[in-house]
């Protein structure tokens, strides 16, 4: 087989269907490091100075849920070891925040219940690197200590749909290096949350490379298995300036049938896109001039959720528990324009006709049915498959969706969008490289009869789950 006819057998976890369904996220971080207006602490402030007392979790899964998020992700342990939940393990915590004076401080526990309460997802980012604690720099001791956390924490609070870990290091005040039990912290995961993604340092999901949304042309979820976490972990130890040069080196192409030509063996590792609302990941009120516009945020939410990517977002909180003004009408806002900009499904009482079916089963008419069961496969000789969708009347549309059944793997490698103004006769008036889970298709807003979408290149067995005009 050619490299690219197993590229396109590589499927995915159900773990990672679910987690690309969730598309957009917030992150939050919190902590100390909010209090004392730094992104980094050194583990030694005490936790009495943690008084968030205007905290209310319900009005933050709200701010999310109207922001369009589907999700929330909370760093419950940064490098500081300041932990969010009431642990068993370290009094490095909320629990020790005595000023606050509140009947629970666990902020773990408050947000994971009222994100089941609202239905939102939760999910949680925890550093290995913990300036606090004294085993830290000892191996197997600190090891077994930052997993006793993860079990502890991975098992008190529900359903844990993603962990992130981060993979920041260094040495102890006596210069001993921490060997990280990724491995180990992998199988505490999978045995507490097999439903879980991991991410960053992880096995499931991959970091695009920068914190400013600077993505490729197409980001492949299907790569060779030379860029998987664990391959990562080997060229680590290769500390030579050769080696560290061409660790740091970016490559433009993942994906492609040229940049895979001499590959042989694939994994499906997905893209996450992670950027802040400000420049920085924490609360510093001196970053407000830097605060993405709703406009800026949505041509992010295209070029991530519309390409095949999952779009997480950092939402600071203040250190009073609240969101500051600024941001809480900008991300209002930019939630209202998601709501609108996908409510309207122009399409959906059309007419669809396919150059070809597989059979009866993968009908085209399946294409504008919401039941992601209904797919359309063409025939396995249609080298260049078209969908056309006829409109009972004109109307006016500025997005094609364009989504593959990813559950059967990527397939799609190039396509172009044609329409119909009611003359008869088809224009071009766009084209892109891949689908993957979702492809979102920005025209010049026009009234139209008729939208044709053509597959000029793919590889193994083509299955679309929708075509959709909004």
């Amino acid at each position: 087989m050619k490299p690219y006819e197993i590229a396109a057998e590589v499927k995915p976890s159900a773990r990672q269907i679910e987690w690309q369904k969730t598309e957009l996220y917030g992150f939050i971080n919190f902590g100390l490091a909010t209090t004392v207006n730094r992104e980094w602490t050194d583990g030694d402030i005490d936790p009495i100075n943690f008084v968030p007392d205007e905290f209310d979790a319900a009005e933050w899964v709200q701010f999310f849920k109207d922001a369009g998020f589907k999700g929330m992700v909370l760093n419950v342990k940064h490098h500081d070891g300041f932990c969010l939940w009431c642990s068993e393990h370290t009094d490095y915590s909320v629990e020790s925040s005595t000023d606050w004076d509140v009947p629970n401080r666990d902020i773990v526990e408050m947000l994971s219940t009222e994100c089941k309460e609202q239905g939102l997802k939760f999910g949680i980012a925890i550093s290995p690197l913990d300036r606090h604690e004294e085993s830290y720099g000892s191996g197997e001791a600190y090891n077994n200590y930052f997993k006793s956390l993860l079990k502890e924490i991975l098992t008190k609070y529900g359903d844990i749909f993603y962990v992130r870990f981060d993979g920041a290091a260094e040495p102890d005040e006596d210069g001993n290096i921490q060997e990280y039990d990724w491995q180990g912290y992998y199988d505490v995961v999978r045995e507490c949350q097999p439903d879980a993604v991991i991410a960053l340092v992880g096995p499931d999901v991959r970091w695009y490379g920068n914190e400013w949304g600077v993505l490729r042309e197409d980001e492949w979820s299907v790569v060779p298995k030379r860029h998987s976490i664990y391959s990562a972990f080997e060229r680590a130890k290769d500390t030579s300036r050769k080696a560290r040069k061409r660790n740091k080196e970016y490559e433009l192409d993942l994906g492609s049938r040229k940049a895979i030509k001499k590959e042989t063996e694939f994994i499906w590792y997905p893209c996450e896109v992670s950027v802040s609302i400000r420049d920085r990941w924490y609360y510093h009120k001196e970053d407000e001039y830097s605060a993405k516009t709703k406009d800026r945020l949505h041509k992010l939410y295209l070029q991530t959720v519309g390409k095949n990517c999952c779009f997480m977002l950092g939402v600071p909180p203040m250190k009073n528990g609240k969101f500051s003004d600024m941001e809480t009408q900008i991300l209002k806002a930019f939630g209202l324009d998601i709501k609108r900009a996908y409510s309207y499904k122009v399409s959906k009482n059309g007419a669809i006709e396919a150059s070809s079916t597989l059979s009866d089963k993968y009908s085209a008419e399946n294409l504008l049915d919401d039941d992601e069961a209904l797919t359309w496969r063409p025939a396995d000789n249609d080298s260049e498959p078209e969908i056309t969708i006829t409109l009972p009347k004109k109307d006016m549309f500025d997005k094609v969706c364009i989504m593959e059944n990813i559950a059967n793997g990527q397939h799609i490698e190039g396509y172009e969008v044609y329409i119909d103004e009611g003359t008869g006769k088809f224009k071009k008036v766009g084209s892109g490289g891949i689908v993957g889970y979702k492809r979102i298709h920005k025209i010049t807003p026009c009234e139209v009869a008729r939208v044709k979408v053509k597959i000029t290149s793919y590889r193994g067995k083509l299955e679309l789950q929708s075509v959709t005009m909004y």
